[in-house]
């Protein structure tokens, strides 16, 4: 998710959900390159990285990992997050999780790059001056990730 064109303010009559939320200073997020935030009751971890910033849920699809904590690789020309517990590769613009498979039938063929689909929520970010903020996805489409935030495991308030 590229950063976004700059404008002077967010929109004030949009409120819920899907309005912008003010996650950080712009210069705290370029220099610690991955914060996490509470963003209405949803774990998001804002990147920047090669000058773009990007936004996700926190919490790994596969087992929870703290994604915060994870290297940002380039994974054949795509720029992942790679999970800390298992090292799954999640691209940081689609949430795609990428890895390579071999032909069994013949080991001596490279590795080819696949995909297993979009398994990690996105969130869009938006620079304002020096402001940045986050509007959750909005899509009713599952993703694996999603499961983190369902009623089974969140805590009771």
């Amino acid at each position: 998710m590229a950063e976004l064109s700059k404008s002077t303010e967010i929109p004030q009559e949009e409120q819920g959900l899907a309005s912008p939320i003010f996650v950080g200073i712009k210069q705290d997020i370029v220099e610690k390159q991955k914060v996490k935030y509470n963003v209405n009751g949803r774990d998001i971890v804002v990147f920047y990285h090669n000058q773009k910033f990007y936004a996700m849920d926190q919490h790994c699809y596969h087992a929870g990992g703290p994604l915060e904590e994870g290297d940002i690789e380039d994974v054949a020309g795509h720029w992942c997050i790679i999970c800390p517990y298992h090292k799954h590769k999640i691209t940081l613009d689609t949430g795609e999780r990428l890895h390579f498979s071999f032909d069994p039938k013949d080991f001596k063929k490279p590795p080819k790059l696949c995909s297993k689909g979009t398994v990690q929520r996105i969130h869009q970010v938006q620079v304002v001056e020096d402001k940045v903020y986050v509007t959750l996805s909005d899509s009713k489409e599952y993703f694996p990730s999603d499961y983190f935030y369902s009623k089974q495991i969140t805590k009771s308030t």
